[in-house]
This record gives structure tokens, sequence and C-alpha cells, in this order.
């Protein structure tokens, strides 16, 4: 369980990080029914309601866990590239990294530069004693990036619809970033 509270917006080399704020609805409910972007996460794209009332779960969890999930912004163009930061895993059982961003801004770094500066604040400021990640078992660049960001494979396991399964990744809060 977190220790304390995640700071509102995070800096980096070129993104910002930003807490999400109600007038995101629109460009997150863009984002999670693009089926671009949903082909490689777990859940799949969404239709606008399934969309609306995702963004509604991403607020409750900031204001019930004190962190969440941040707007992901390209600070040169102020472009809304996606989304990166924590939440408690489906069952609540653990706190996991997530990251996700719109086509035009994949293969830059963008998501390994934003979930470096998530795992800083989860191990760091939040004082989780593991941070966990899932990922599709063929996405391979998501594996990439958890594993230049400090993560070790820690097992695969199958899923429904998921023809390749679900790999987890795991670090040690003792382990730092």
């Amino acid at each position: 369980m977190a220790t304390s509270t995640a700071p509102e917006r995070i800096v980096t080399g070129r993104l910002l990080l930003r807490r999400f704020e109600e007038a995101d609805r629109v460009e997150m409910v863009r984002f999670y029914g693009d089926p671009e972007v949903m082909a490689i996460r777990k859940y799949g794209a969404r239709d606008p309601v399934a969309a609306s009332l995702a963004f509604d779960i991403l607020m409750e969890h900031w204001r019930t866990h004190g962190f969440g999930l941040y707007a992901m912004i390209e600070r040169e163009s102020d472009a809304f590239c996606g989304e990166c930061g924590l939440r408690y895993t489906d069952d609540g059982a653990e706190v996991e990294i997530s990251y996700g961003l719109f086509e035009p801004f994949r293969g830059k770094g963008y998501a390994t530069e934003g979930a470096a500066a998530i795992c800083d604040i989860a191990l760091d400021v939040l004082k989780l004693p593991v941070l966990i990640a899932h990922s599709r078992g063929d996405n391979r660049g998501s594996h990439a990036v958890l594993e230049k960001i400090g993560m070790t494979f820690a097992g695969r396991r199958e899923s429904p619809g998921h023809p390749h399964g679900v790999v987890k990744y795991m670090m040690d809060g003792d382990s730092g970033s």
C-alpha cells in the first residue's frame, strides 16, 4: 500500500505527465476507442460508453488511492500522446505500471521515458514494496520498455482472448530504479 500521495505533475526531458482532468474525457474516450492503440492493450478497443466509464474509474482511482494514471503530453508540441501511470490490478492485490501511446508517438522513447519517471514515483515517493507490469505475450515493444526501466520477467500465463498469453514483470522496491 502507498505511504504518500503522488505528485500531480511530473516533468521529464520531453514529457509532461499530469493528473487527468475532466476536460481530458474526450481525448481518453478517443484513446480507449482507438483500435490501433488498443490492439496491443489487454482490454481491447471500447465503445464510447465503456470508454467514458473507464475514464470515470481512472479519475476515481486518484481520489481513492492518491495516485493513478497521468495524461502524457509532448512538451514540444503540447500534444496529448497517451497515458502513463500506476493503478491497482483488477483484483486489487498489486500495483501495476501502465502506459499507452497513440501511434504517431510510438518509437520515440516516450513510453520508456514516462515509465522510468513513474517507477521513480512508485518506489521513491510512494514507497511501494513491489511494482509489477502486465503485457500481452506478443507485445515485444512493451517487454523492451519494461526491461529498459529495470523490471524483470516474472512469468507467463494463459488469458482468454490473448492467444499469446499475458506476461508479468516485477521490480522490488529495494532494488530501486
